[in-house]
């Protein structure tokens, strides 16, 4: 099947949420557990090693059919996972998970009728919105920044930083390949701007977590970046505004499983891709069911198969000519 092209701001604006996508909810509190205060050079060099794997998949062109739909599955559902938590845990408190879920899936569904380049236009237009946000959330936590926090800069031991560092790159690097089938004939300057622009606000907002909180308070907590925006109050009088910022999450979560779904569906056929959303959403209630064990193991796990997915990904050749 011939694939709809985006331009080269498109992509560089859908790359750089999808960059972010798996850390929302999920990816920065087992970060900062792992890496502790050693996370922030772990995450440079994972940024470094992911812009690396990116140009070697952009020298591959294309992803096979495979690669694309376990990418979509995984990345999907760890955003499903993260939405419902959030949503359910901090703004929707009494709203069933499986109503929450069920809406998000059709708004997916809905925006994956379309073409690839309805999404990307429409990120265009939220992501002026995105910036502001992300612009004022920073400035208005820099008086509770502590560098004191970040001391000492290497508090963890060998065999966690690596694991740092791996854990980033997935986390980061893994949804992005689904761009792949969609570049065109863009250069690779275009496809890494997006990544090394979301993988550098990442680190930004793991330096603000771990300045404000310190990494042992900010590794048990299940939502560090959503807790650090609760401090934010407007000249000490509107305070909760972190509700209103927290929709750039949302915004986030929602562009990258449009992208999840419209690449299942390019694969694969209605009922199928019915099948697989139905799985997703029962198997993310199974998580969700008042068991924070279960959701717990599959924040620590998850980044391992996302590593794992980038290696086969890379090893499988591309059988389909688009």
């Amino acid at each position: 099947m011939k694939q709809s092209m985006i331009n080269k701001r498109q992509y560089i604006i859908l790359s750089f949420y999808l960059t972010r996508v798996l850390f929302l909810g999920i990816g920065f509190s087992v970060m900062v557990g792992i890496g502790k205060n050693s996370l922030l050079i772990a995450s440079v060099l994972g940024m470094l090693l992911g812009y690396f794997l990116l140009y070697l998949f952009y020298k591959k062109d294309k992803l096979s059919k495979l690669s694309n739909i376990l990418i979509s599955i995984t990345t999907l559902t760890a955003g499903l996972l993260a939405i419902t938590t959030l949503t359910g845990t901090y703004l929707l408190y009494d709203t069933p998970t499986l109503f929450i879920m069920g809406t998000f899936i059709l708004v997916l569904v809905y925006g994956a009728s379309k073409e690839i380049k309805i999404t990307s236009r429409v990120s265009e237009l939220l992501s002026p919105l995105s910036i502001c946000f992300i612009i004022f959330a920073l400035i208005c936590l820099l008086s509770l920044v502590s560098l004191y926090n970040l001391l000492p800069i290497f508090n963890a031991n060998f065999g966690d930083f690596i694991k740092c560092i791996i854990v980033f790159t997935a986390t980061s690097l893994m949804p992005n390949l689904l761009l792949l089938n969609y570049k065109g004939d863009l250069k690779f300057k275009d496809i890494g701007k997006g990544y090394l622009i979301g993988a550098i606000l990442t680190i930004i907002v793991m330096f603000f977590i771990l300045s404000i909180y310190g990494s042992e308070f900010a590794s048990t907590i299940r939502f560090p970046e959503y807790l650090m925006l609760n401090k934010i109050s407007v000249f000490n009088y509107i305070s909760n505004v972190e509700n209103i910022l927290v929709m750039e999450w949302v915004v986030n979560l929602c562009i990258g499983g449009l992208i999840c779904v419209k690449v299942l569906s390019d694969n694969l056929n209605i009922y199928m891709v019915s099948t697989i959303l139905t799985l997703i959403i029962l198997g993310t209630e199974f998580l969700m069911i008042r068991n924070y064990v279960n959701v717990l193991i599959f924040k620590n796990n998850i980044y391992f198969v996302c590593a794992i997915l980038i290696g086969i990904s890379l090893l499988l050749k591309n059988k389909n000519h688009n």
